[in-house]
Order: C-alpha cells, then structure tokens, then sequence
C-alpha cells in the first residue's frame, strides 16, 4: 500500500511540474478570477495589490540574492587593496564667491598634502594669480566654467586622471572646499578608516528622507555617505562600473539634479554592487554636521562643514524653521583650548558669515494659491508685475509651501488672504526683531465677522456652516492684528482697517498687461456690429453677490417687459429669480468662468451691471468690474456707492444710480447707442491711463520706497 501511495505521489510530483498542467492550471485559474472579479470589480484592486506585493517580494529577494553574489565578489576584489600605507591622488574642488582664495581651504590643503601623493585641483572660478600661485604649491590646478555644480567638477578631474589613477595609485580622495580644520591630526581618521578595509568611506552620513529634488532614482532619499569628503579605494575605482557611473552624469546643472542624480545616490548605487562603505561616525540624526558641529568634532570628526558656521546664533535656526541652539560659540571655545588651529581663521569665517549680504527683495505669501484664480490674480500676480515694472525685486509663494527662510533676507513682507498660523506668527516675531515690515493684504471686509454677518449668503449658512465660516474669519483678524500694517482695495475698506491698524495702504487692484492683451482680442473679436438687439450683463464674481441682483431685479424685470429687444446675460455665481423665467428665451446663462475667459463674454453686452446693496461690506469692495469693462470698450451702471463712486466719473466713464433709478439710466442707454459708445471709450482710456499694472504709482509703493 504505502509503494502504490509513493508512486501516486511521485505521479503527482510529476504532473503538477509538467509544463501542460501549469498553463492549463494559469487558464483555469485566469477565468476564475474574471469570473470573480466581474461578479464583484471591487476584488480586482485587492487583486492588484496582492499581486504588486509579490512582485515586489521576488524583486527584493532577486535583489538579496544579487547582492549576496556581488558581495562574495567584492570580498575577493578587496584583496587588492593597499590600506597600509596607500599611494593616494586626491581631486580638490573650488568655488569661490571672489576671486581670491579663501585662507581656510590653504590651511586644510597644507595639512592634507602631508597624506597624499598628488593633489589634482579644480576650480570653478576663474582666480587671481597671488590666489593661483598658492595653490599651485599644493598641485597641479585647472580652471573651469562654472557649470554643474561640484559633481561636474569632480567629473571633469576623474577624467583628468583617468589614465594614471588605475596604473599609479591605491587610493582616490573626492573632496571639496566646505571642509575647515583640521582640528587634530588627520592620520589618526586614516588610521581607524584603515583597520576597517572598506571599498568607499566618508565622514559622516546623509539622513534617509523623502526625495525634495524629484530626481532620485531610488524614489526617496536613501542613507547616503555625504559627498564633501569621500575616500575611494583600489576595488571600487578599478571598476569599469565606476567610470560607466561618472561617464553618465552628464546633466547636473541645478542643485536638485546634483543632489538627486549624485549626491545621495553614489553611496547606494555602488552598495548595491556588493562594495563595501562606512563612515567616521555613524551618528546622522538632526543634520549634525550642519547643526552640530562641535558634537562631531567630540566623536571623532577632524573637521567642520563651513556651512555650519552661518548658525552663529539661535535665530539663524529659527529663519529656518528649527528650534535650536547655536554651538558655534562652544566651538570656538573649544578650537581655541583644544587645538592648534588658528583662531582668526575661525573669526574670519564668522565674521564674513555675519557681513554676508543677499540681494533684498519684497515677499508676497498667497493664502489663497490660486484656489480662486481671480484673487490670486488681481492681489497677487498683478502686485508682482506692478512692483517689478517699478525696479522692485520681487519674491511670491505660496502660504502652504512658506518655510521661514525665504523672509530672512526679504526687505519688506506681504501676506495675502492667509489665515493664522504659528510659522507665519514666528516669521512675523522674527521680521519685526529684525526691521522688516509685515503689511496684511485683503480685499473684502472677512476680517472681523461683524462685517460678515451682515451678508445674507453667510445668514443662511447652518450652524456647523456658519461655525467654520467664523473660524476662516477669526484666522484673517489674528493674522491682521499681527502684522505692522495692512493693504487695502478701496478708500473704504482703508477706513474700516485702520480701526484694526494704524497703517494701511490703498493698492487698488489693477489690469494686468495679460488682462489687456486677452480684452484687446476679445474686443475685436467682438466688435458690435449694428443690431437693434440690446445686451445686459451680469457678472457675478463670488456667492455673495444674489442679494445684490435682487437689488435691480424689478428694474430689468420692467425693462425685460417694455423692450422686446433686449437680452439679459447671467455669468457666474446667480440663480434665475423665478419672475425672470418667463423671460428664458431671451435670457441667457453662463457657468462662472475663468478671468482670463471672462472678457470675451463681458465683450458681447452693450451694458454691464453693477449693483450692491448698501452695506459696509460692499461699500469696501473694489471697482473691478467697471475695469474689466471698460477694457473691452463696454459701458458700465454701478451703483452709487463705494469705488465705484470714487473711480466713476457719472456720464464720462460709466454712469453711477441711486436704487430707484436703475430703470430709467437702463432705457436711456437702450435706446442711446452713441451715448453707450463714447462713454465705453473714455471709461477704456481712462482705464488704460490710470489702472493698470505697469509704472503704477500708489500709497503702497510710496511706503516701500520710502522704508
């Protein structure tokens, strides 16, 4: 029995490892998955995922099993390698702000030397002769175009000595000019590194992080060796894997190319051929090198990343968002006790980090980013192009994507429409402690919600509506009430401001030179040709603005009813009143559309429309409207009341209406074409003339030239 049941079982053995049972056996399983996966799609994700799993499964243990290969290899390759005592070649890498040499980067070269055979230097700036004559002591020196960063440089010299290298030395330095000490003898890292019988070593390590370049190959950020100061031996240079590596970095011309495509990826590129790395010290938490310098001088590292020196004080962390402090005083304590080095090199290189001077600039931060395209547009976009056709330098960015070291150097700082936030609270803190005027930009009166209350849209909101309403506009006054001054739209909203803040500058919202190329096509395009037919526009730009139709809702109901050619167009954020739908066939609606479609529907009216309601709130809002009207040469009726009283000239550049007299103004226009023409035309000059973005003087731009 148990022969009959070994014989069955090596049948089975049999059949299920012969090739017809396993393609029969993937179709049967095949169709029985469609079969599922068709009774229920929800199933084919899971199916994905579990299969990407086992794919990524085998690739890993493929990829062990490689390494495994690769590292049996490489332990037979090390054998060629001289760490006593080793015949070295170092390639040195320069960059000077000047054209002289810094004494720092001769005092490290003059101790190094002691330990190498051949110095290779490459510079990427053209230097001085004193500054060419000092080097030169050391080795041979190259100059060359400041492109692609170090690695580019590092490229260029392993080029240079591509021949020799293999056939004269042991050992290949990568280092460049960001390392200052020694502050004890060199050997003695040697000598340790030595014992160890590496393949590729370094000082210390990068973090694992995710990959801020978008470049790297790995996806992320891998544990890396840091690229200032590499020592590569015999087994690794030998390589052809080493020059193929090099050979193919031929685009690193940005910083982000040069860290993603090299920096932080050598070390894993050539791990995972089975070579063997390490460092000085192990220890790579919080960026030490960077914020800890004299903690990794106490492990073992002879030198400091220069760098490191521009954290002289506890608020050059804070400018970038870290709370720490500064080891920079220790450390120089520490030199002078400790070491040899010369103290005034150190003093120095603090001294020139504290007089170091950066091109100012004005900081613009978008709380809105582009969310509604018309606000960023008009407060953001627009203000940039005025201020840079005046001669300012000018930075913009988004409040999600604000660190706090781009206002370090910024001269003055605007915040648009962005709600309280501890970073913008500590960058506020930060400016004033440092001079720089914070000015809280906004366009409507969401500042406080005794002014928002007042709207019917926020009346209707549900508690929980009305309850996250608040919170946005409470974020708007906090932010407000900490800055040192505040932009305003309109003379207006100035006065309500200016009971939060002393400071306020009207910047009135203004077309830009893309608005008027896009109005000047869709003018032509739009040329009114002789029609007995009369168009009515209503543009709303926000969900506030039904209670203001509803102001002249009677008015173009009459008008509707007494002129059979007239028609009334409806663009944006408006719904039909009831006794106007009667009127559906001569009524015609538009969705809310982009600004930049914006003028070619404004561009098919004869008349625009702008009513508000009196209210504090509408008092403030601004004339844009009328701007973008006159712009495509159409005649505007506002209002009587806020900018548009202060901008509109009754009867040259658009006509202003009490609230009883919309009916009348709207038949007069119907039935006077010439009338609606010229004052279109004196509204596009005016316009033309005194609200647009190029050389546009105002009380905001006399502030910042003044300060």
């Amino acid at each position: 029995m148990s022969n009959l049941l070994k014989a069955k079982q090596d049948d089975y053995v049999m059949v299920i490892n012969s090739t017809s049972y396993r393609v029969g056996n993937k179709i049967v399983n095949f169709v029985k998955r469609t079969i599922q996966i068709v009774k229920n799609p929800k199933s084919l994700g899971r199916a994905v995922y579990h299969l990407s799993l086992r794919v990524i499964r085998k690739i890993k243990k493929q990829l062990r099993f490689k390494r495994l290969i690769y590292t049996q290899l490489r332990n037979f390759e090390r054998k060629k390698n001289v760490y006593s005592d080793p015949k070295r070649i170092m390639i040195f890498v320069i960059y000077e702000n000047g054209s002289r040499i810094q004494k720092y980067k001769l005092f490290f070269l003059d101790k190094i030397a002691k330990l190498v055979d051949k110095i290779v230097i490459v510079s990427n700036t053209q230097l001085d002769t004193k500054s060419l004559n000092e080097l030169k002591v050391f080795g041979e020196v190259h100059i060359r175009e400041n492109t692609g960063y170090d690695t580019a440089a590092f490229r260029y010299g392993i080029n240079l000595i591509k021949e020799e290298l293999i056939e004269n030395y042991d050992e290949l330095l990568l280092v460049n000019d960001t390392n200052v000490g020694p502050f004890f003898e060199l050997s003695k890292m040697f000598d340790k590194m030595e014992k160890r019988q590496l393949d590729l070593w370094g000082i210390s390590y990068g973090e694992e992080q995710p990959d801020f370049t978008g470049m790297n190959p790995y996806g992320y950020i891998p544990k890396h060796l840091q690229s200032f100061f590499l020592v590569i031996e015999k087994s690794l240079f030998s390589n052809k894997k080493f020059f193929e590596y090099w050979d193919s970095l031929e685009d690193t011309n940005s910083r982000e190319k040069a860290i993603g495509k090299h920096e932080t990826v050598f070390t894993r590129y050539f791990e995972d051929l089975g070579f063997k790395q390490g460092a000085v010290t192990n220890y790579n938490e919080d960026s030490p090198m960077y914020i800890h310098p004299l903690k990794m001088i106490k492990k073992g590292v002879p030198i400091v990343k220069y760098s490191a020196f521009s954290n002289y004080d506890d608020d050059k962390f804070l400018w970038q968002g870290l709370v720490r402090k500064t080891e920079i005083p220790d450390l120089i304590e520490y030199i002078k006790t400790e070491s040899d080095y010369p103290i005034s090199i150190i003093n120095d290189i603090v001294n020139q980090e504290k007089k170091r001077t950066h091109k100012k600039y004005i900081l613009i931060i978008d709380g809105v980013e582009n969310v509604i395209p018309q606000l960023t547009t008009y407060r953001v976009n627009n203000k940039v192009e005025q201020l840079r056709s005046l001669g300012y330098n000018v930075w913009k960015v988004n409040a999600s994507s604000f660190e706090m070291g781009y206002a370090e150097n910024a001269s003055h700082i605007i915040i648009y429409r962005a709600t309280y936030s501890d970073k913008l609270s500590l960058m506020v803190q930060l400016a004033k402690k440092y001079g720089k005027p914070v000015l809280y930009d906004i366009d409507d009166l969401v500042i406080d919600t005794k002014y928002t209350n007042q709207l019917s849209y926020v009346k209707n909101l549900s508690p929980n509506e009305k309850r996250n309403y608040d919170l946005g506009v409470r974020g708007y006054e906090n932010m407000l009430k900490l800055c040192d001054g505040a932009i305003a739209t309109t003379k207006a909203l100035k006065k309500e401001m200016e009971k939060y803040k002393p400071k306020v500058f009207i910047n009135r919202n203004l077309a830009s030179n893309e608005l008027i190329n896009i109005s000047e096509k869709a003018y032509l395009l739009n040329k009114k040709k002789l029609s007995n037919i009369v168009k009515i526009g209503y543009f709303s730009g926000s969900i506030t603005h039904n209670e203001n139709f509803n102001l002249i809702k009677h008015a173009i109901l009459k008008i509707l009813n007494e002129y059979e050619n007239v028609e009334l167009h409806l663009v944006g954020h408006i719904d039909l009143p009831e006794e106007l739908k009667i009127f559906k066939g001569r009524v015609v609606i538009h969705a809310f559309v982009d600004w930049k479609e914006l003028p070619y529907l404004i561009s098919e009216v004869d008349i625009n429309l702008g009513p508000l309601t009196k209210s504090i709130f509408n008092e403030a809002k601004s004339e844009i409207k009328w701007i973008e009207a006159s712009l495509v040469r159409v005649t505007t009726v506002a209002s009587k009341i806020g900018s548009f009283e202060e901008m509109i000239k009754n009867g040259e550049t658009g006509f202003l209406v009490d609230d009883h007299d919309w009916f009348n103004t709207l038949s007069y226009l119907i039935n006077h074409s010439d009338k609606r023409e010229k004052v279109a035309e004196n509204a596009y000059d005016y316009v033309r003339l005194h609200c647009c973005t190029k050389k546009h003087e105002d009380e905001l731009t006399m502030f910042l030239g003044g300060n």
